[in-house]
């Protein structure tokens, strides 16, 4: 998906967020967001791009002046604990439920929310994941998704946020349970935001659940370009039975690349600004679950 003019003020907010974040003094930290301001697609010059392109060099800029390539190292482990701590209380939540895949489905789209490009308040998780969990997914999607799991045996999740993976490691031991599965749970190789990327899937047993690899990305490009990602993930790819894709970052990039629209994806996300509202007709922060290449039509 290409940048709309929504995504001009979320992006500047987030390269704000992030450089609040880092050791920058306050005169280099005004020298990076002042680099930040002459992007082209951030000045209105340019809509032919994605929001991980135009992050990519907001990060770029801002660890080059750090000379720290993970500023946000620390903040990723203690989201990490701080959600595997919670770890048996959302179990609990999947087990009780009628329905356990489809609660896992809306607990690991809902973490969706630990994302500093929205917030870095992630204060009483849990309590906000419970209240919305009543909120409903697409039945239509959700019956499809089950219908696609019952013939898949390989399946690769390509991963977004640390502490959200947390749920997606639920998520994934939920389907093991329900399905015969071989899962690939794809992360960064180079770290850009709070994005996982590899130690931060072993810090949560990952790979108790799933093979983990790296994308191959060379670059804090947070989102995923198949053209950019190593020759065993393509490969990896193409030979899956289904792919699931996890947040915005991903979604955005993805969609971009037309040659992917016959594979199997499921996108799980929250939606989290106007333009998701409008493509996937959803409330904001509504968990989404969308087929979308197979429901284009009726979305459009």
């Amino acid at each position: 998906m290409k940048i709309g003019p929504d995504c001009i003020p979320c992006i500047l907010k987030m390269s704000l967020e992030f450089i609040r974040k880092t050791e920058l003094s306050d005169s280099k930290a005004l020298t990076v967001f002042n680099q930040v301001l002459q992007i082209p697609a951030l000045k209105g010059q340019d809509w032919n791009v994605t929001s991980p392109d135009v992050i990519e060099k907001v990060m770029v800029m801002t660890c080059d002046v750090l000379e720290n390539q993970d500023p946000l190292k620390e903040e990723k482990s203690s989201l990490n604990r701080r959600l595997m701590d919670q770890y048996e209380a959302f179990e609990t939540m999947v087990n009780d439920a009628r329905d356990p895949l489809k609660m896992a489905i809306k607990i690991a789209t809902l973490g969706n929310a630990i994302d500093i490009m929205v917030s870095g308040d992630f204060s009483h998780l849990q309590s906000k994941i419970r209240e919305k969990t009543g909120n409903q997914i697409h039945e239509k999607n959700f019956q499809q998704l089950k219908k696609q799991l019952g013939e898949t045996r390989r399946l690769v999740y390509f991963g977004d946020n640390a502490g959200e993976i947390v749920l997606d490691k639920l998520l994934i031991s939920t389907l093991k349970k329900l399905y015969d599965l071989e899962v690939a749970f794809v992360v960064r190789s180079t770290p850009t935001l709070n994005d996982v990327t590899l130690p931060e899937a072993k810090d949560i047993g990952m790979h108790e659940v799933a093979q983990v690899l790296e994308n191959g990305i060379e670059g804090p490009f947070p989102g995923t370009r198949l053209s950019r990602c190593s020759s065993e993930v393509q490969d990896l790819f193409r030979q899956a039975d289904l792919v699931i894709s996890k947040g915005g970052g991903n979604f955005d990039s993805l969609d971009e690349d037309k040659a992917l629209h016959n594979q199997n994806i499921s996108f799980l996300l929250l939606s989290k600004c106007h333009l998701y509202e409008q493509l996937f007709h959803t409330p904001l922060e509504a968990p989404i679950l969308s087929n979308y290449y197979k429901d284009r039509e009726n979305l459009n």
